[in-house]
């Protein structure tokens, strides 16, 4: 549980530092902003691409598979 209210305050520490960071980088004498811009872009195209999470899904669904196999070898228990 003290995970989730951790993950939760910088969720809202970052959306609250959000528009700051967006007009720091709209203005064109300070630098930093776009760095920071273009780290979230990438978050957020990986978080959303449903190719990405069908790609994950199907890669755990083989090491799933082949977890089950090694077991039916006859292993050590």
């Amino acid at each position: 549980m003290l995970e989730w209210i951790v993950a939760g305050a910088v969720f809202v520490v970052a959306l609250m530092l959000l528009p700051r960071l967006l007009a720091r980088a709209k203005d064109g004498t300070k630098k930093g902003g776009g760095g920071m811009m273009v780290a979230l872009g990438l978050i957020f195209a990986s978080a959303f691409d449903p190719a990405r999470a069908a790609a994950t899904e199907e890669l755990d669904r083989r090491k799933d598979a082949e977890g089950e196999d090694e077991g039916e070898s006859g292993g050590e228990p």
